[in-house]
């Protein structure tokens, strides 16, 4: 005999179904970023690019990023045709990848670039718009910088898995003068209150990039300091520094995170020790009827070199995790799976 069901019951059925399978309002949706600090395609890396070798730079890292959903990174060097040339014959700070770059880091997985840092016009105002119709060609999404002069920097946005996150960026200085205002994204409270506000209307995370501080040093300036937790008090969510080539510490602030500097990704440095440590940060994000947030921060030690790789041996792992911890107001726990920010339980 065929067994009868209230009509509720099967209502509630349906609902559980759609939930193990993450469909309707009551599922739980998630989806996991990576983020990393300075990637330089120029130099010698630029031309293995432009011999061809397009998986170079991440050989040794893509299938860990190819399993996120989300990468980013802070584009250090602008992609641009310069007859051949990666590196300025008269000046070793003054650097560029070829536009192949970008297919390089399409093929790596990269989703989301930040281009507003001081190299941003290192080859002037053809190469900065150059750079970002490279990366729109390869279907990367960059912020911090502008092909029209601009007076508000929209966020570069990214939806996966039903979640929608906004990128800002920003930088304290940009190495070379010209007319660049309204086309780079240098800091600006004003602005960037307003921008941040804007972000959060058409989003469910913020998260913000500010390239500044001081190279090499432990610590953010006090000024530096300043600029991060502003970004958090006007709306972001979660907020990432560049620029010391170094890895700094975690700070939590309001219940939010800030790390001061990812350091180095694909970026040669030898001639310091802590410019080659560093560490990718891993950013799971849920969304669910009672709204948006990160449900765990795992940092990846890895060795930044012209070809980085993420470090097996426990004992580099640890001296990596211990230099964060020390520079940091949370706790790194390592768990089974690796290690993790302690979060604050809300």
């Amino acid at each position: 005999m065929r067994t009868r069901f209230p009509l509720w019951l099967g209502g509630l059925a349906v609902v559980y179904c759609m939930m193990l399978h993450g469909q309707g309002s009551l599922a739980s949706q998630r989806l996991k970023l990576l983020a990393f600090g300075d990637v330089n395609l120029g130099r010698v890396v630029g031309k293995q690019l432009l011999k061809g070798d397009l998986d170079y730079p991440f050989r040794f890292v893509k299938d860990t990023l190819l399993q996120a959903d989300v990468v980013f990174i802070n584009l250090e060097s602008p992609l641009t045709d310069q007859g051949g040339e990666t590196q300025h014959p008269g000046d070793n700070l003054v650097f560029c990848g070829p536009p192949e770059g970008a297919e390089a880091l399409r093929r790596a997985g990269v989703t989301v670039a930040s281009t507003g840092n001081n190299h941003a016009y290192d080859y002037r105002m053809r190469a900065l718009e150059e750079t970002l119709e490279n990366l729109q060609t390869m279907g990367i999404v960059s912020a911090g910088t502008a092909r029209d002069s601009t007076s508000l920097f929209p966020p570069a946005i990214v939806e996966k898995n039903g979640i929608r996150i906004a990128f800002l960026a920003y930088t304290q200085f940009v190495n070379v003068p010209g007319p660049w205002r309204g086309r780079i994204s240098l800091f600006e409270e004003k602005r960037a209150r307003r921008e941040l506000a804007e972000a959060r209307k058409i989003s469910d995370i913020v998260i913000a990039s500010l390239h500044g501080g001081v190279e090499y040093a432990d610590r953010p300036p006090q000024g530096t300091l300043a600029q991060f937790r502003f970004l958090i008090d006007e709306g972001a969510d979660l907020v990432l520094g560049h620029h010391p080539h170094v890895p700094q510490g975690v700070e939590r602030y309001r219940s939010k995170y800030i790390f001061y500097s990812l350091g180095n990704f694909v970026f040669s440095q030898p001639q310091l020790e802590w410019t080659q440590r560093s560490f990718g940060l891993e950013v799971g994000v849920r969304k669910d009827p009672s709204g948006t947030r990160i449900d765990w921060l795992r940092l990846l030690p890895l060795r930044a070199a012209k070809q980085p790789f993420f470090l097996n041996d426990s004992v580099q792992q640890l001296e990596i995790i211990e230099k964060i911890q020390s520079l940091s107001n949370v706790e790194i726990r390592e768990e089974r799976d690796g290690y993790f920010v302690q979060l604050q339980q809300r």
